[in-house]
């Protein structure tokens, strides 16, 4: 593959401020025939984090300089490459929405990952300000690479992850796990080969990809040394996947933790997690919604509307209290009595909400399986 950066639209170097991080976004999508039937949902998927990046670029406007590279991958053939690069190193402002996505072909998947890092790795290398978000989404095993091997590919991911670099890996229909060990990549997501499955994990991503750059806001020095610098982008490259799956059994929260719990309209709060919340974590008898000591009731009893419409409040609360974490239990499944799958889907909207954890077969009703490393 020759330079995949030659003759496409990038920054000029007059237009780097040396007071803000540059920080370039790479996604790198399967483009592969099995791929074919969701392409609506990735197609929407890849204008949610164009959307999600540029409000970051409105947002931290101070202190980030954005920008996209994006390249889909196959075999090759019908006239086309097997590996296209949409854009590089483009200016987020100037990115417009994208629908160039035809699935074909098998899976050269360590060819694309290894051309795409190491061409946008000479492109930045040399600026002290600039790392990468590495976002891969594929459906399927490594089947067609010709240059890159799973070793030399490893060894060159974690050079770069020691310079503070930034990997999400997105994956169906394969062994995810062991792909991602091989590759000595940490932040990983199995999704439901379906539009549920594959648009909550876009959702996901972008929800992680919001909070980073909160954190890289906060965390910038223009006047730090290069070894501070590295050090800073490695520790928010370490928080990138937040564990966000309750536990089966809480018995103590740490400062900041909410733990979240079914109740009833009247709040009498006598069976259940319900009277374990009164003991341990500040349930008030007699309030049955909201935040209440170290808690957040949720109505579940009665009708199911109204237990909709008070997690879709719950889910309100939490996005505007960035500063606590909140525990979901599974509201409404016991002395409720309502079905899991149902309840689950309730929680649709957490997916974007990154201080919200839920049950771990709430995910999976969502299509969505996580992996600790």
């Amino acid at each position: 593959m020759n330079n995949p950066f030659k003759n496409k639209q990038r920054v000029s170097e007059k237009t780097v401020d040396p007071k803000k991080a540059q920080i370039h976004n790479l996604i790198i999508v399967d483009e592969s025939g099995s791929m074919g039937g969701l392409e609506k949902v990735t197609i929407g998927g890849i204008n949610e984090t164009i959307a999600t990046i540029k409000k970051a670029q409105e947002d931290f406007a101070d202190t980030q300089q954005h920008y996209l590279t994006l390249l889909t991958f196959d075999t090759g053939g019908y006239g086309q490459p097997p590996i296209r690069l949409h854009m590089a190193a483009m200016p987020i402002a100037q990115v417009t929405d994208f629908n160039d996505y035809h699935p074909r072909g098998g899976t050269p998947l360590y060819d694309a990952m290894g051309e795409s890092l190491t061409r946008l790795h000479e492109h930045i290398k040399d600026d002290e300000n600039a790392t990468a978000v590495v976002t891969i989404i594929t459906d399927g095993m490594e089947n067609a690479s010709r240059k890159w091997t799973g070793e030399a590919l490893r060894h060159l991911i974690e050079q770069l992850k020691e310079e503070g670099w930034t990997f999400s890996y997105m994956g169906s229909c394969h062994d995810v796990v062991e792909v991602t060990m091989k590759l000595s990549i940490d932040h990983v997501m199995e999704f439901d080969h379906d539009d549920v499955g594959a648009s909550n994990t876009w959702h996901r991503d972008s929800s992680s990809k919001r909070a980073y750059y909160e954190r890289m806001n906060r965390d910038f020095d223009a006047m730090a040394s290069r070894e501070k610098k590295m050090a800073m982008r490695r520790a928010n490259a370490r928080a990138y996947y937040a564990d966000r799956i309750t536990p089966d059994w809480i018995d103590q929260l740490a400062e900041g933790e909410v733990f979240v719990f079914g109740s009833d309209p009247q709040g009498t709060h006598t069976g259940g997690a319900a009277a374990h919340t009164v003991k341990h974590f500040g349930a008030i008898v007699g309030q049955g919604e909201g935040m209440q000591g170290q808690s957040y009731a949720i109505p579940t009893t009665g009708d199911y509307d109204l237990f909709a419409q008070a997690v879709h409040r719950f889910i309100e609360y939490a996005a505007q209290h960035t500063d606590q974490r909140f525990l979901v239990t599974r509201v409404g499944c016991g002395n409720a009595g309502y079905d899991m799958r149902d309840v689950a889907s309730m929680f649709a909207h957490a997916i974007r909400v990154e201080n919200i954890c839920l049950p771990e077969d709430f995910w999976e009703v969502l299509g969505l399986k996580f992996f600790k490393k």
